[in-house]
């Protein structure tokens, strides 16, 4: 293929890219741009259980729409003043803030149980029906319709005469977790005896995009501002993933303006300085600005957000992208326009290809948001590869380099490694290497820790630990999960499990029986529903007491025949927890999931107790495990990590195959062992500065191989001029320096780790690819 043949084809493909972007674009504006803050995605699935993944993702969900405001003062009147006064406030704004409504919770519950009159009891009801005492009976449903249990009726009376139904609803009630925000609490806060009042509080929309997170904030900013001007001396503590998430965005948009302002300015002080002239500027910014757009208008369309840590690593995208341009005028000037640029042509492709399968290899991390990362990457870089060739020929016009300076120095440094032998470089760099990992023991620090990752805001974890003593009741992100194959197994189960832990005086010593919150609460169980229904058949049966009881109240409105019909067609009518824990209208966290082959009921454990202990108890009980999200997540990160290190060396392997299709064996072994050399030697600088390996220091090994290939292949491509093209690669180096570095400044951990690793291995490259052109410049 002719150079102009490749140069129209780059062209067509350039063109048809170009329109998919604009449509997307276009769809885009329609539906209006989302930018994602979930930090979740940087973590791994919790469980490969997909069951515990249900439950966690709806508890995640429900989580990062709800947040907590909590007035606090020594005063309780001041305390109760302030609280209606913030209710008003959020009741009138009518705006996106709005206190939880558990009104539909409660129908739901209350609906369920009309459903299932004759199988419901409350305990009282249980006694006085076993007992076979009539007047007894009697008696207590009289008092249930006039007494104390008929103050609250929460079952009809058409349906529930005697009120037995209605007292386990009653019962029950509070399990439902209603709004507590107008109720007082008397707490501790050291030696300090304080009143708080804690409002639960929801968003009507997405916390976790940008836009929606900005308007939240203004919104709570304007109730504090209200509340302050009138009750200055209230405390405002709160709580929730809403300011965890924004104060992430918010960091992240810092890290946006840092490495994408810092990165400009630095590929333009280079190209000026290296080019001399603002026309040298025009494809640079063109292959930048536009394969950036491109990537961003389908990553968007694609996934329907963006998330924010795309943006930022794609604002380091720079540092690379620019490079294209660079090879492109370094070639340009230094050859006639004559001249064949296929050679050029065919380095730049190797370099994008490595490139791309280096920032691909980040879609096998297992994270959603370097997945995300890894496709916005290779679309950028493909795009930028695409506007070089195929405009650059028409932009390199009147582009001269002034790089006598450089090249002085690039001499200096090819004479100065051509003197070492070239059979005392390798043991001289394995006994290097050696020698560094010696120092640490051979053994790398690691870290798998999920806390690892994110850098929170020590006053916002402060806040969240102080609500989380005062309101919560629950230990956060752990459970216990009970399985079985049907409902009455599951409630075996679940007895088994609150036996276990009762029997352990330690757990039991502080707070007396352990109360786990599940289904077993809320409903009863099959066995105990068909106990039930034959102790009702005392009122309901055929000459059974509901006749006499009706009669004696003059409840005119009720036929005694009907209930007794009701009662004989609901005979195996069982309650079933399904219907009722997996609607989604259910405010509740997920109880109860049900599929075809299994049931997994979950349990709540109650703040202050040991889960050691618990998970301990939990090993003699059949179909009973313990979840912690922490311990979940931190053995899945290190699985991925471990997968990560096998999947380097694979990937070093099918680069060392690639080059073999272009290069004899012998100068493959010398290609890529650049790549190899800057991720060992990487390993070990990390451990020498005491930085904990994580699974983002791995993956980003992938790039520094990727970004090394780009090296050696430049130098084993244009071996004929070698001065001319370290000094590309020079130029090139430094600004992925400068983006990664700038990568490393992050206050996102996750992202700096990035930044150090690939900053580190690309001084390694370098210096990998000045030993190899020095072999290259000696031999010539």
């Amino acid at each position: 293929m002719t150079q102009h043949a490749y140069r129209r084809w780059c062209s067509a493909i350039l063109l048809l890219l170009t329109l998919v972007a604009c449509f997307c674009l276009w769809s885009v504006s329609r539906s209006g741009l989302q930018i994602d803050t979930n930090l979740r995605s940087l973590s791994p699935s919790f469980s490969v259980d997909l069951a515990v993944n249900k439950a966690l993702n709806k508890m995640s969900s429900n989580a990062a729409q709800q947040f907590i405001l909590v007035l606090v003062h020594p005063d309780e009147d001041r305390v109760a003043d302030a609280s209606e006064q913030l209710r008003e406030f959020i009741e009138n704004d009518k705006g996106i803030i709005r206190y939880i409504d558990q009104s539909a919770l409660v129908d739901s519950y209350i609906a369920q149980l009309k459903q299932h009159p004759f199988h419901i009891l409350g305990a009282q009801a249980q006694t006085t029906l076993a007992q076979q005492d009539p007047a007894a009976i009697l008696r207590l449903g009289e008092i249930n319709l006039y007494g104390s249990g008929g103050v609250l009726r929460l079952l009809p009376v058409a349906q529930d005469p005697f009120g037995f139904a209605n007292e386990y609803a009653v019962g029950l009630l509070d399990r439902l977790a209603l709004n507590t925000g107008d109720e007082i609490q008397q707490v501790k806060r050291g030696n300090e005896t304080l009143f708080i009042s804690a409002h639960l509080l929801q968003i009507n929309s997405d916390a976790l995009e940008m836009n929606q997170q900005d308007l939240a904030l203004l919104s709570i900013n304007q109730f504090i501002t209200q509340l302050k001007s009138q009750y200055p001396d209230v405390d405002i503590v709160q709580s929730g993933i809403l300011f965890f998430a924004a104060d992430a965005a918010q960091s992240a948009r810092a890290d946006i303006d840092t490495i994408s302002t810092g990165s400009m300015i630095g590929v333009l002080l280079l190209v000026l300085w290296i080019f001399r002239g603002p026309r040298a500027l025009l494809l640079p910014a063109l292959s930048i600005g536009m394969g950036l757009a491109f990537a961003f208008s389908i990553c968007h369309y694609w996934f329907g957000s963006i998330h924010v840590l795309t943006l930022v690593f794609g604002s380091s995208l720079i540092g690379v992208v620019v490079d294209y341009a660079l090879h492109f005028y370094y070639f340009h000037a230094h050859h006639p326009q004559s001249e064949n640029r296929l050679p050029l042509y065919r380095a730049l492709f190797l370099s994008l290809l490595t490139s791309v399968i280096g920032f691909s290899a980040l879609g096998w991390s297992g994270l959603a948001a370097l997945q995300q990362v890894a496709i916005f990457a290779a679309l950028g870089l493909v795009y930028a590869w695409l506007m070089v060739i195929a405009v650059g020929h028409y932009l390199t016009k009147g582009v001269k380099v002034y790089d006598s300076g450089l090249q002085k120095i690039i001499v200096g440094l090819l004479q100065l490694f051509g003197k070492i032998p070239a059979r005392w470089l390798v043991p001289f760099v394995v006994l290097l290497l050696a020698a560094g990992f010696a120092l640490k023991q051979f053994e790398l620090p690691v870290s798998d820790s999920p806390r690892s990752f994110f850098a929170a805001n020590p006053l916002l974890i402060e806040q969240e630990k102080q609500v989380s003593d005062w309101v919560a009741s629950h230990e956060p992100a752990s459970f216990i999960v009970v399985r079985g194959d049907d409902t009455q197994q599951v409630y075996d189960r679940i007895a088994a499990v609150q036996a276990a832990l009762n029997s352990n005086a330690t757990l039991t010593a502080a707070h007396g029986p352990v109360a786990l919150l599940g289904a077993q609460q809320f409903f009863p169980s099959p066995q105990q529903q068909q106990r039930n229904y034959q102790l009702n058949q005392t009122l309901y049966a055929e000459g059974g007491l509901a006749l006499p009881f009706i009669q004696q109240h003059e409840l005119t409105e009720i036929s005694a025949t009907d209930l007794s019909l009701n009662y004989a067609s609901q005979k195996n009518h069982l309650l079933d927890p399904a219907d009722f824990f997996e609607r989604d209208d259910v405010a509740l966290p997920p109880l109860w999931i049900q599929n075809d082959d299994e049931i997994n009921a979950f349990l709540l454990i109650p703040k202050g107790l040991d889960t050691k202990q618990i998970a301990a108890q939990l090993e003699t009980v059949k179909g009973a495990s313990f979840f912690s999200a922490m311990q979940d997540s931190e053995m899945s990160m290190k699985v991925l990590r471990q997968s990560a290190m096998e999947l380097l060396l694979l990937a070093l392997l099918l680069m060392a195959l690639l080059l073999l299709t272009r290069y004899h064996w012998k100068k493959m072994l010398q290609l890529i062992a650049i790549p190899v050399f800057a991720v060992s030697a990487s390993f070990i600088l990390l451990a020498l500065l005491n930085i904990p390996l994580t699974l983002f220091h791995v993956m980003a090994l992938f790039l520094v191989v990727g970004l090394g290939m780009d090296y050696v292949i430049f130098i084993a491509e244009m071996s004929e001029n070698s001065v001319e093209t370290l000094s590309a690669v020079a130029i090139s180096s430094t600004t992925n320096l400068l983006s990664f570095g700038l990568l490393g400044l992050s206050v996102l951990p996750a992202v700096s780790a990035f930044g150090i690793t690939l900053f580190i291995g690309s001084c390694l490259n370098l210096l990998g690819a000045l030993i190899l052109a020095s072999r290259q410049w000696v031999s010539k």
